[in-house]
């Protein structure tokens, strides 16, 4: 257990909770396992609550014509009785209430949404939408927001999103994505010009982005850590190679940057080999 991983668990806490992570502090004590438990258990409290009652407004819905739902939901229930109500409709019916609604309150029913129950609405969210939400996510810096939904959307709707997520907002994404499998799968959708400018964020010590790259290389097997060693240790600024070794160091997990050395191209092995010794 890392204390990369730790401290994601907190964020990802307070954020549910919409309060400093101060607030939390008295569970320093809590491993990984302990805080996502927890966190579920929250998730199930904010989320299940009042659900017979938010069901027969879901019901309720079914019945009325799509631009008078899109109505009701704006004007009348507000971003959090919508995101609580958009994962007990038909997916449908969602997605077309969805379409009728300001983009700025797509943006506020999504940082409220729950994916558990709205995962199959999200799948059928038309391309130009789920692109605009993101932009707007990205812009309001909601890192963990849209970590959440990488389990949710399709790839295609991922590679869609990538295309307007700057080089530093996938790597403050990437922390927090839960699934390691979903983590190594949308580090697979990038080619090796983005993801090498993705690494290269960790050069930046100001940032301080070096943990992120590690959190990465501790999510995914061997051969695409090997291409993210092999982006960070071929990159023409040597310093994002020294970053991402420092953080390594930082953080105890230099048997993951050591265990590498024999699997990379000479060039990058050599670097690597260097700078760790």
């Amino acid at each position: 257990m890392s204390s990369l991983t730790l401290q994601a668990e907190h964020l990802k806490l307070a954020r549910l909770l919409g309060c400093p992570e101060s607030v939390i502090a008295g569970l320093a004590g809590l491993d990984v396992a302990a805080l996502r438990q927890l966190r579920g258990a929250c998730t199930s409290m904010l989320f299940d609550g009042d659900r017979a009652t938010l069901q027969r407004v879901a019901g309720a819905a079914r019945i009325l014509p799509g631009a008078l739902n899109a109505l009701l939901a704006e004007k009348a229930m507000g971003p959090v009785l919508a995101s609580r109500v958009a994962g007990l409709m038909p997916p449908k019916d969602g997605v077309e209430i969805a379409t009728r609604v300001a983009l700025s309150f797509n943006v506020e029913v999504t940082l409220l949404l729950d994916p558990r129950s709205a995962a199959p609405m999200l799948r059928l969210m038309p391309m130009d939408l789920v692109v605009a939400v993101t932009r707007e996510l990205v812009k309001r810096r909601e890192f963990i927001v849209m970590a959440r939904f990488v389990d949710t959307l399709t790839d295609e709707q991922i590679r869609g999103c990538m295309a307007v997520i700057d080089d530093e907002s996938m790597l403050r994404i990437g922390f927090f994505v839960e699934s390691p499998q979903r983590l190594a799968e949308v580090v697979s959708l990038m080619n090796d010009a983005r993801l090498q400018k993705v690494v290269a964020i960790a050069g930046r010590p100001e940032l301080a982005l070096g943990g992120a790259v590690m959190v990465l290389l501790s999510g995914v097997e061997a051969p695409l850590r090997v291409r993210i060693v092999q982006a960070a240790m071929t990159h023409a600024d040597e310093s994002v190679g020294e970053q991402l070794v420092i953080a390594a160091r930082e953080h105890g997990m230099q048997a993951l940057l050591t265990d590498l050395v024999a699997s990379l191209p000479a060039v990058a092995s050599q670097r690597l080999a260097r700078l760790m010794a």
